[in-house]
């Protein structure tokens, strides 16, 4: 079953569709040469040349899309060594042009987020504390939907392991409703503690529900688990369930991490529902996730979040009012909304919508840096943009620092990941791996003012593929707390330097190269 996680379907679907191919031409040129005779050899000729008629027709429409240039460079290149196999893999993965469909679905998405918008005044106060974060603020309500707010505190957690007693503590206060929605769902200590809640509160009349992906939970959720957890009550989606001879967009996954308790409660971050989150389960030595614990009015971003996704994803049409999920319906009876604590704006990215939101905040981040930002990401496969921005922000005297693991969990992409190094640390940037064990996190802060925490890796498929969200947070307490423990982290990390990358390059320069081209897939 580890051939069907963690991407490996996609490299094993590819696998197959280069043997058929390079077959099925084969058998195509011999039954030509048998059935035209003596014009064989000229057939063949006018077979080749409509293949590489399509293949240019292929190209030029790849070349207009708005994917980023390298992007674009790995697909041409697929689709010229393979002729035919490579459109076919193009259809499949790549396509991202938004049919009837999915403009469908995209205004599903919009239509809750446009209806929890910025309170008046609270713009114009945050561009009064930071003229940045106004902007990127803007952006985000026009391109994600869903408005910074005040009225909201920020826990953040270093580990998943101190969040995991708040978590089932927060369950147990749930009155109305409880929504989750996350990427993996694993039986263990983790999960099995929180159906237990979860299934007695379902029990007392508590709208539960459960939004887990397909693909993400392949190998760690029982088989029709959806079906188990509607028999203890608890209403369940899986996410874009894996057929592949029904639907071919497979790589689109619903990667967000989302616990919304009664509107006002929200825990969300990088960690899934699986034990090597809180460290009962050793996998890859440690493992170094966050969680954030937000309480107040911005917990309203996350409810319609999934409120949307729900809606796209469930079988059952029925539309809701989202007045009855709104942060002020039950918060009397937490004593009200928390005294505001910065700026805070849950925001979340879409595959069909043409904006790489999560890409465009980190890019916003850095080019706005003056003093420092420092960067977590379990995965580093990234285009010449945002390798351009880190190195003019170190170039500019801004300290750049970057966290990867040191034990990944995907040999491939953690070699892709090294091969990121060198042009970076030549530039200025200063790159460290976490030593005892895999870094999850992905989290941004910057000149002790703002910061980002959430599901977004700086890979190609949480960049332009999946479902993401994310924490967007201005002047707030808990980024103090962020850059204590980024620096305490690296306290136990190793900074990579250019000779020793010079060395891994020396052994690994062709597979590097070849393993850049395949960047899209892994």
């Amino acid at each position: 079953m580890k051939l069907f996680r963690n991407g490996y379907w996609q490299k094993v679907l590819i696998a197959l569709i280069f043997l058929v191919q390079l077959i099925a031409v084969l058998a195509l040129f011999v039954w030509l040469i048998d059935y035209a005779g003596s014009r064989g050899p000229t057939v063949i000729l006018y077979a080749i040349a409509l293949i590489f008629a399509a293949d240019i027709a292929l190209s030029v429409y790849i070349i207009s899309t708005p994917s980023p240039d390298v992007y674009k460079i790995s697909w041409l290149f697929l689709v010229y060594a393979l002729p035919i196999g490579g459109a076919l893999i193009y259809i499949l993965f790549a396509n991202k042009q938004t049919n009837a469909r999915q403009r469908k679905k995209l205004k599903a998405f919009q239509v809750p987020m446009q209806q929890f918008p910025t309170e008046e005044g609270v713009l114009d106060e945050l561009d009064g504390t930071d003229h940045r974060a106004h902007g990127i603020s803007n952006y985000l309500e026009h391109a994600a939907g869903g408005g910074v707010h005040k009225d909201t505190q920020v826990t953040y957690f270093p580990l998943v392991d101190y969040a995991f007693e708040p978590i089932l503590e927060e369950l147990r206060k749930a009155k109305h409703f409880i929504f989750l929605e996350f990427f993996i769902v694993a039986p263990g200590k983790m999960w099995d503690s929180m159906l237990e809640i979860l299934k007695e509160k379902a029990a007392q009349g508590v709208d539960v529900r459960l939004l887990y992906d397909d693909v993400g939970s392949l190998t760690t959720a029982p088989y029709a688990y959806d079906k188990t957890l509607e028999k203890m009550g608890i209403k369940t989606v899986c996410y874009n369930p894996l057929r592949p001879l029904v639907d071919i967009r497979l790589n689109n996954r619903d990667h967000r991490k989302i616990l919304v308790i009664d509107g006002h409660t929200c825990f969300s971050g990088g960690f899934n529902l699986a034990d090597e989150y809180i460290n009962a389960e050793v996998r890859f030595g440690h493992w170094k996730d966050n969680a954030i614990l937000i309480k107040g009015r911005a917990v309203g971003n996350f409810t319609h979040m999934f409120l949307a996704n729900w809606y796209v994803s469930s079988p059952e049409k029925s539309w809701f009012r989202l007045e009855d999920y709104d942060p002020e319906r039950y918060i009397d009876e937490i004593g009200g909304f928390p005294s505001s604590d910065g700026f805070v704006q849950p925001y979340g990215d879409l595959p069909f919508d043409r904006e790489a939101v999560g890409e465009r905040v980190y890019l916003d981040i850095i080019n706005s840096a003056t003093r420092y930002v420092y960067m977590t990401t379990p995965y580093l496969i990234i285009d010449k943009e945002m390798e351009n921005a880190m190195i003019h922000a170190a170039r500019r005297g801004v300290d750049v620092r970057l966290l990867t693991p040191h034990i990944p969990d995907k040999g491939t992409v953690f070699s892709l990941t090294r091969s990121m190094y060198g042009p970076l640390i030549s530039g200025g940037v200063k790159v460290y791996e976490y030593t005892p064990g895999f870094v999850h996190a992905k989290t941004f802060v910057s000149d002790d003012m703002v910061g980002t925490v959430g599901t977004i890796n700086m890979d190609y498929r949480s960049l332009y593929l999946h479902l993401e969200c994310g924490t967007f947070l201005c002047n707030c307490s808990c980024i103090k707390t962020m850059k204590d423990d980024y620096l305490e982290t690296l306290e136990k990390s190793h900074e990579i330097t250019k000779e020793q990358w010079k060395r891994w390059r020396g052994r690994q320069f062709w597979y590097w190269a070849i393993l850049r081209i395949l960047a899209p897939f892994l």
